[in-house]
């Protein structure tokens, strides 16, 4: 009887250490504090969390249980937010964090639009945050900094596809490598501006600004690209979801142009129909010297 009784305690205690290895189903509350929580969340670095610049940046992190024992199958929330020396705050784009692995790691990844200090001077405050259920909030407050090798972000709108009487911002990241050998790989993450604080990726068969009169259901998207803003023939980009999309290009020197259209419209930048992403001056006289 005795030996019956230890083993049924026996297969509990394992019955719940697998439980709480494997981690309960993801969310975000960003409301639990120390004494209620079971996960804990950290930065892989913590000099990561100090740096970001406009447009991409991962950041990568850590999710243990309270017995240091690595939570796999969980999906962070990511909400990054700049607060303004002017008195108001606003989002950024960013295509959320990836589902933790055996080890517990998760990517989550931001698309900053704006750096922390222009020409020497502050603009404000910026804040990440990283949410889960059962976890206390994981917050750091990156210094984000200016590019300084090539266009990262440009902007195309929409003619009839407004908002309110504002022409549909839609963003438009570069976070290619650099080219190889006059080939590249381009890759864009796109995400269209509903306010300040909303950033969704752009995708088909989702809907944009709901609930709103300025709904738009997102049927189609083309993304072109091509090194020859008057050529003929652009390549097609391919999607991988949450807003990204890719291609192959070939003959890159310094420049490439991305052409986009949703629900057979066209986007626009002023006059022209397509956006442009180029070197700097400073990172071509460096190619050149070498």
């Amino acid at each position: 009887m005795l030996l019956k009784t230890l083993a049924q305690i026996s297969i509990l205690t394992m019955a719940s250490t697998l439980v709480i290895g494997c981690g309960g189903s993801g969310g975000s509350n960003g409301n639990n504090s120390a004494s209620d929580t079971k996960y804990n969340l950290s930065l892989i670095s913590a000099e990561e969390g100090k740096t970001g610049v406009i447009g991409k940046t991962v950041y990568s992190i850590n999710l243990k249980d309270d017995d240091g024992i690595a939570v796999y199958g969980e999906i962070p929330t990511l909400k990054p937010m700049m607060a303004m020396n002017a008195g108001y705050s606003h989002s950024s784009p960013h295509s959320g964090c990836t589902e933790t692995n055996n080890a517990g790691n998760s990517d989550c990844t931001v698309y900053f639009i704006m750096a922390s200090a222009m020409n020497g001077e502050s603009m404000g405050t910026w804040t990440v945050d990283i949410e889960l259920e059962d976890a206390e909030t994981l917050s750091f407050n990156p210094d984000v900094t200016m590019p300084m090798n090539e266009t990262v972000r440009v902007n195309l709108k929409g003619v009839d596809d407004k908002v309110g009487d504002t022409p549909r911002i839609y963003n438009i990241f570069n976070s290619s490598a650099i080219a190889n050998n006059g080939n590249r790989t381009i890759e864009l993450f796109i995400s269209s501006k509903e306010t300040g604080m909303s950033f969704p990726a752009l995708a088909t068969n989702t809907t944009l600004s709901e609930g709103t009169d300025d709904v738009l259901s997102v049927d189609s998207v083309e993304v072109l690209v091509s090194t020859d803003k008057d050529a003929t023939t652009w390549t097609t980009a391919s999607t991988t979801g949450k807003g990204v999309w890719t291609a192959n290009i070939e003959n890159y020197t310094d420049t490439f142009y991305v052409k986009l259209s949703v629900n057979s419209e066209t986007k626009m930048s002023g006059e022209f129909d397509y956006a442009t992403f180029k070197k700097s001056e400073g990172m071509m006289m460096g190619m050149a010297a070498k």
